[in-house]
């Protein structure tokens, strides 16, 4: 099971302007532990961003990443599984959430459809929301 840690820091970054301001960045982590996604967030930044702030490491509810490095944006799509019980008669459901990196909304609707292509059990894209995350990083393989 994958466990993805979302990592937000603060640093001071220089504008075009010339101005220095501070700025926030949003990180995911796929790591082990919380432990290991500060880690790995600093051996990754120390080259770029020798300073900064770890304002929160958070565990977010993401399941699965669909990685287009000719994406500039994340967004996260909730897709509802939909199965029905025979014992109870009723319908239920199951929901995932998917980090989807992708240029626009209509893509990342498009790469969940592929993605979901040849499911068995019926679904539906419940929402797509755009997100504050600036990259992402796999530490660990599934």
């Amino acid at each position: 099971m994958k466990n993805y840690f979302q990592c937000k820091i603060k640093h001071l970054a220089q504008l075009e302007d010339g101005s220095i301001k501070k700025v926030s960045k949003v990180y995911l982590l796929n790591a082990l532990s919380f432990i290991e996604a500060e880690t790995e967030l600093q051996r990754i930044l120390e080259s770029s961003i020798t300073e900064y702030d770890l304002a929160s490491c958070t565990k977010p509810n993401i399941q699965d990443v669909i990685i287009d490095e000719t994406g500039d944006f994340f967004f996260k799509a909730k897709v509802s599984y939909i199965m029905f019980d025979e014992d109870s008669g009723k319908e239920k459901r199951s929901n995932e959430t998917i980090l989807v990196q992708s240029s626009n909304i209509y893509k990342t609707v498009e790469k969940i459809k592929n993605r979901m292509e040849g499911t068995i059990s019926d679904w539906e894209l419940i929402g797509v929301t755009k997100t504050n995350i600036d990259e992402v990083f796999s530490l660990v393989e599934a």
